[in-house]
């Protein structure tokens, strides 16, 4: 893919917000990412969708699932209408409904059951179709007046993400792995995300992957939109914050992201977020 700039994009001040969409024409869209879940119900057009380095051929009925921080565009590849139903989902509302029995973000992890799992779910299942159903109940909810709408709005994404983490879990679904990529930093995304611990220098990934710096970060920026260095920044950040929202103290989310200095995690953090790591704390 050619170069193309990042950034983080969309804000979200609320549990979740909801978007029905349809292009007519081509668009063009950058590279970006959010420091929010977003889940996309993909309807009708013909588009790829890049996530993390791997491009994806979607079909009608496909459910992709894009983490926080995860980079991620849309390649639109005709003028066919581009209909989509888009759920944000703020981390907040997603671990404050976690305990040790269920997990409403069991979908998004890669466990051990799932270690080579990809994020577009396909079925040809029942599943699906509800899924979209509650979604389309879910939109028509958010402009009723009626008494307590806001809580029948929460119940109705409380549903969809039950009734997708079940699908999931029973194997309802399966993950796609008809994707495109370069296979070499495909191998370099995985061992950074599996090592947010360790010497991540340019030099040290070199070393590990036998190539040069400088086709190291020349291929990295190719592919995936990002520059070494600011990816490894941006996801230990959101590793950190994870912890935080999981009930880790400040200090061992730090170290265990991969941060040598706390003062560096804390000016990091607040760039990131426009918040401090404290002030997250204290709302939990």
């Amino acid at each position: 893919m050619t170069n193309v700039d990042y950034e983080k994009t969309g804000y979200l001040h609320s549990p979740f917000k909801l978007f029905h969409l349809t292009d007519h024409e081509i668009k063009t869209y950058d590279c970006h990412y959010h420091d929010f879940y977003k889940i996309l119900l993909f309807s009708s057009g013909e588009v790829d969708y890049f996530i993390e380095g791997i491009t994806y051929r979607l079909e009608p009925r496909d459910i992709v699932l894009i983490g926080a921080g995860d980079v991620h565009r849309p390649i639109i590849r005709s003028a066919a209408p581009y209909e989509r139903l888009i759920l944000y989902v703020s981390s907040e509302f997603l671990t404050s409904y976690t305990d040790e029995n269920y997990s409403l973000e069991t979908c998004f992890r890669k466990n051990d059951k799932n270690a080579k799992s990809y994020p577009v779910l396909r079925s040809s299942s029942s599943s699906v179709h509800s899924l979209f159903k509650i979604c389309e109940k879910l939109e028509a909810s958010l402009s009723d007046k009626q008494y307590a709408a806001a809580l029948y709005s929460r119940t109705l994404l409380l549903q969809f993400l039950i009734q997708l983490n079940r699908s999931f879990l029973t194997d309802s679904f399966r993950y796609i792995e008809t994707g495109s990529s370069n296979q070499k930093v495909t191998e370099i995304l995985r061992y950074i995300n599996d090592h947010l611990d360790g010497d991540l220098s340019i030099d040290a990934l070199s070393g590990q992957f036998f190539i040069s710096r400088r086709y190291l970060m020349q291929l990295f920026q190719q592919e995936t939109g990002y520059s070494l260095g600011k990816y490894v920044n941006a996801k230990r950040l959101f590793s950190a914050r994870d912890k935080i929202l999981h009930g880790m103290s400040l200090a061992e989310a730090c170290y265990s992201s991969g941060f040598q200095h706390y003062s560096t995690f804390t000016r990091s953090y607040y760039r990131m977020f426009q918040t401090t790591p404290g002030t997250l704390k204290k709302e939990l």
